[in-house]
């Protein structure tokens, strides 16, 4: 029988294997992404089919009643009924494979899916954390505030940044390439910042200008996003609106942020086409500022202001730094449980507070806006997309296929997702200030 050698195909097809099923899930998208991991989700080749999915939400029932017969005639109005037409967003991923690789290890496919593995493993986590991330913002790919910006040298221009957050250096890695607006959902700058080095303990970013002089963009109280992650008109969200050829240009997932927004709906509020200052809470969810609170109280009035407008919420999630000071404040109270899902490795470890309709598990996700707490009731939000998010694309043909890359000697693998998230009853879940 003649001896089959390592070529492209079957070296791909080896590396497909590593990908097969739910494992890489586990590993590499859920397990430090706990808000991730426990949303329903809804991944079928019909997970988002159509342009856009409605979803319509009974704000207001009829109002055909009173003691009184003929004023229950007169008075009668119908339900009140809100659709949001939520529009899928895309994002990628890509991991090269340079031919160098694949002729030195002709006779030792081992050696190309270690290195083949690392580079692949890399674009889906990437991705991974981008979504992660973006389940938790507006939609407008903010990332981060400048809270101190210096700028020295005449041709490179290097670029120091103090997050107004330090917790928001999460968000950034070295090698991003970064635009600024001067406001959230702004016009992004046409120039660029490459991110060199980051440190993590004090929020600090360096990177490299791309012009010797920076546009004013580039100032204190700036929003940092990645670039060709805001639309270059800047980011709005009309919906449908008036006509039936309207869009959006969002290019982020609407996140919790966006359906909730911290300090309410406008009263010009378009959002997937809603108005929702028509009821701000049943449309767009519970506000509270608990600044002046500890976060247990904020929690526990929140908890109350939700289950007030007919929600149960069974999860809490707050940042790092939120749920230190809330572990010290609660000391010898502090009650703890383990959340254990099955798309996830590790059980995520929450602290219970009370609510009126039952203890609430509250989980650390380092994704999580600073000095920002969300109550929600899981039930009522889906994260909606075609195939699972992220996952290897294929263009139609089973298996992994590499991408011949037309400019260089290598194979390209590309990884991505098409959906958003949608929630069927906004009123039942809460966003809360906190006071760390």
């Amino acid at each position: 029988m003649a001896a089959t050698y390592a070529n492209v195909s079957n070296q791909l097809a080896a590396l497909k294997e590593l990908y097969t099923g739910d494992d890489y899930m586990k590993d590499l998208v859920y397990r430090k992404n706990p808000l991730f991991a426990l949303l329903p989700k809804d991944e079928s080749p019909d997970g988002f089919a159509g342009k856009y999915i409605p979803v319509p939400i009974i704000y207001s029932t009829t109002q055909g009643r009173s003691a009184t017969f003929s004023n229950a005639q007169t008075q009668q109005t119908p339900a009140q009924l809100a659709s949001f037409f939520v529009y899928r967003s895309e994002n990628y991923s890509l991991a090269t494979i340079n031919n160098e690789l694949l002729e030195a290890t002709v006779s030792n496919a081992g050696a190309f899916l270690d290195e083949g593995k690392l580079q692949v493993d890399a674009a889906i986590r990437a991705l991974a954390n981008d979504i992660a991330s973006d389940l938790y913002r507006g939609g407008t790919g903010t990332r981060g505030v400048i809270g101190t910006y210096s700028a020295t040298g005449a041709s490179t221009n290097t670029v120091t940044i103090v997050l107004t957050n330090r917790a928001d250096v999460n968000q950034f890695e070295v090698n991003m390439t970064l635009t600024a607006q001067t406001s959230d959902g702004g016009v992004p700058s046409s120039d660029t910042v490459l991110i060199t080095s980051v440190n993590r303990n004090n929020g600090t970013l360096v990177g490299t200008g791309s012009t010797s002089s920076l546009s004013a963009n580039w100032a204190v109280g700036s929003v940092l996003a990645v670039s060709g992650d805001v639309n270059t008109s800047g980011s709005t969200n009309t919906g449908l609106g008036t006509s039936s050829t309207a869009g959006t240009n969002y290019l982020k997932i609407t996140g919790l942020a966006a359906w909730m927004p911290i300090n309410g709906p406008s009263q010009s509020d378009s959002f997937w086409g809603v108005n929702r200052s028509t009821d701000a809470t049943r449309l767009a969810g519970v506000t509270l500022n608990g600044q002046n609170e500890s976060i247990e109280e904020a929690l526990i009035d929140l908890s109350s202001l939700v289950a007030e407008n007919g929600g149960e919420p069974d999860y809490g999630f707050i940042n790092f730094d939120s749920w230190r000071a809330l572990e010290k404040e609660l000391g010898s109270k502090v009650q703890y449980v383990q959340v254990k899902h099955d798309m996830a490795d590790i059980a995520f470890k929450g602290i219970t507070v009370n609510a009126p309709y039952g203890p609430i598990t509250v989980i650390a996700d380092r994704n999580c806006q600073a000095k920002t707490g969300y109550l929600l009731s899981l039930e009522t939000w889906k994260l909606r997309s075609l195939n699972k998010a992220p996952h290897i694309l294929t263009y139609g043909k089973e298996g992994l296929e590499g991408i011949r890359v037309y400019n260089a000697d290598a194979l390209e693998i590309r990884v991505g997702m098409y959906g958003n998230l949608i929630c069927n009853a906004p009123g039942w879940n809460g966003i809360v200030q906190l006071s760390a």
